[in-house]
């Protein structure tokens, strides 16, 4: 039985309606492959083609152009004979070169056994659903005249497809945001990063007060007179921490200065103070104020000994904080916990990666560094401005509050090397999105957006169809199609030297906060200075490190863009 021109019409568009309307005359990639269809459906006198669909009306204002095309396609094709290429319309994924294989259900045999080289491209068309197809051809012989393959798979109505299912028949969610666990996330993340702040500020409060305690029995300024053990840490000759003679272990604990300042550690950790109004001979304690209260909470927590202070769990609390912040809004807005570092083409950025880890471990270190010398140094700072203020209205030239409060700086400073760090972190996604979507680089035509891709990346990048298709081996393979399952050298060299890196660096902070001597407290006092002045310094061979790693990144993008693809075969 040979189909009329109406009932072929009827298969063309019932299996391409999906793909939207074409121009009359019959051009266009669209009307191809109508016209392939059309082909091959009368070559097999409708076999596998089951499903038929009424046309509207030559007339309709919005379908009208394209029936007449679809009309004048189907009378061309009723005379096609076999052999007629086989064809499949499937999800894309990006990579226009490629039959995507990742997809559930997978194609079905023998797409997904055939190599790149055996079958063709057609089209890379958007839909109206907010998928996108690819429709490929192959040669008949590879049916090895079984007969049983399906002559046409489409995704889009189900027709050739195991179970008869249809894939993309329904429309995609353009996202699976899951607020509630965002805000959830959220909440977590912002009830750690309080404790994370009030243990810093606690401890900080509490060195300043376990020095209030020790200096009542110890001399700590350079030429002092006062009666007291002289625990001193510099001289007039040689005004550095390293000259701490008196700190060493002593067999007379009265002559200790580390034993004596641990145990006025242990009575503000244990919010015990004397109390200076009891009878003599009767020991008793003074009600605690609030802020001696407070500052023994941090203090307990963090196990201080013999001297020292430890910010090791503040630090792990703002960690923490921070990364579950990342993941809150990961959550909130794709419904990935590694949303954040989702790029707008729906793949995991290297780039985004690395200034979400560099973010995490600066801000971290900046939070509890800055908080304690803001808990040690709060009181100092008001003292210096009451001094200033009346040497100021006494007309004290010079005026040396005001001096020694211009020089106080309670937050933590940023050496020139880790201030480079930064910068590299910050820079590196706005140079690499400048590369991508400008002409600086590469052609007007390989920068203007693919308008038939899911998200209308640049014409000569891969994207995805949507977050949930994006994997962490994004971060170190190719992101041109056509090469997009490469392995990208220059991204594995960026992931390694990033990550060396990184982790030394938050070895050297843990190594900070976990161990403030008391002699470093004392020094701080005796130079009217706060505690940690500096976030840790780095060299400039670490810093070379990264810059040739961010460099090489970078290059590598330029490089991408100025050699086209070839197809994978």
């Amino acid at each position: 039985m040979t189909l009329s021109s109406g009932e072929l019409a009827q298969i063309v568009w019932a299996e391409t309606k999906a793909l939207g309307n074409a121009p009359a005359d019959g051009s266009g990639s669209v009307n191809g492959v109508r016209r392939l269809v059309a082909q091959l459906a009368a070559a097999v006198d409708g076999a596998g083609f089951e499903r038929r669909d009424q046309l509207p009306s030559v007339q309709d204002r919005e379908f009208g152009d394209t029936v007449r095309a679809i009309l004048s396609i189907t009378e061309n094709a009723r005379g096609a004979t076999a052999p007629q290429g086989r064809i499949i319309i499937w999800e894309a994924d990006g990579d226009t070169l490629r039959l995507n294989k990742t997809t559930t259900p997978p194609p079905p045999a023998p797409w997904s056994d055939l190599a790149a080289d055996k079958i063709t491209h057609q089209l890379h068309q958007a839909l109206a659903n907010g998928q996108t197809v690819d429709v490929f051809t192959r040669d008949a012989a590879t049916d090895a005249g079984s007969g049983s393959n399906p002559v046409l798979v489409n995704a889009m109505t189900g027709t050739g497809v195991t179970g008869g299912s249809a894939p993309m028949a329904e429309p995609r969610s353009t996202s699976k945001a899951m607020p509630k666990t965002g805000v959830a996330l959220f909440v977590v993340a912002l009830a750690l990063f309080v404790l994370a702040a009030l243990g810093s500020y606690g401890m900080g409060v509490g060195a300043r007060l376990s020095l209030g305690q020790f200096v009542q029995s110890a001399r700590v300024a350079l030429g002092g007179a006062d009666d007291g053990l002289d625990c001193t840490v510099a001289t007039a000759e040689k005004p550095t921490v390293l000259d701490s003679v008196k700190w060493r272990p002593n067999s007379d604990k009265a002559k200790d200065c580390r034993a004596q300042f641990a145990a006025a550690q242990t009575v503000v950790a244990s919010a015990q103070y004397p109390d200076a109004d009891a009878k003599p001979g009767v020991k008793a304690s003074r009600k605690t104020t609030w802020p001696e209260w407070f500052a023994s909470q941090p203090l307990g927590w963090s196990s201080a000994i013999n001297g020292t202070m430890s910010l090791v769990i503040p630090f792990c609390l703002a960690l923490l904080s921070l990364l579950l912040l990342f993941i809150a809004c990961g959550f909130g807005i794709t419904g990935r916990a590694l949303g954040p570092i989702i790029d707008e083409r729906n793949r995991m950025s290297l780039t985004l990666a690395q200034l979400a880890m560099w973010s995490i471990i600066l801000l971290s270190g900046l939070l509890v560094c800055g908080l304690f010398n803001y808990g040690f140094g709060g009181l100092v700072i008001t003292e210096l401005q009451q001094q200033a203020a009346a040497a100021t209205a006494a007309k004290e030239t010079p005026n040396t509050a005001k001096a020694a409060l211009d020089a106080y700086n309670l937050f933590p400073s940023i050496p020139l090397y880790l201030g480079l760090v930064g910068g590299f972190a910050v820079a590196t996604p706005f140079l690499s999105r400048l590369i991508s979507n400008s002409t600086i680089v590469g052609t007007q035509d390989q920068t203007a957006p693919d308008a038939a891709s899911p998200t209308q990346a640049p014409k000569y990048l891969a994207d995805k169809t949507g977050p949930d298709k994006a994997a962490l081996s994004d971060m170190v393979l190719q992101e041109v199609k056509g090469r997009s399952n490469m392995v990208d050298i220059n991204r594995i060299q960026h992931v390694a030297i990033t990550g060396i890196l990184g982790i030394s660096y938050l070895l050297v902070l843990f190594d900070v906060v976990s161990n403030i001597d008391a002699v470093r407290i004392v020094f701080a006092a005796a130079q009217n200075a706060s505690v940690l002045t500096s976030m840790p310094q780095i060299d400039g061979t670490f810093t070379s490190l990264l810059f040739v790693s961010h460099a090489a990144l970078l290059g590598s993008k330029v490089y991408d863009k100025m050699v086209p693809a070839k197809r994978e075969v």
